[in-house]
């Protein structure tokens, strides 16, 4: 094997666990915001049932008025 050939497998390794890596951390990412979206989605329908203001429960939650519903 050359130099010149085990210097792009190297950087072919490389590219990869830096993709990989990456992904990972994007996916763990995408799971904490969708968990904080059905916690405060499970909230809101709490507090809908015991009878707050739709106002409030946006404005507390931080939902969009589409996603708070009687």
């Amino acid at each position: 094997m050359t130099i010149a050939e085990r210097l792009k497998q190297e950087g072919h390794h490389h590219g990869l666990q830096q993709g990989l890596q990456q992904g990972i951390q994007q996916g763990l990412a995408q799971g904490v915001q969708k968990g904080t979206q059905e916690e405060a989605l499970r909230i809101a329908r709490m507090m809908l049932e015991n009878g707050i203001d739709r106002d409030l429960v946006q404005l507390i939650t931080g939902l969009l008025p589409d996603y708070v519903t009687e």
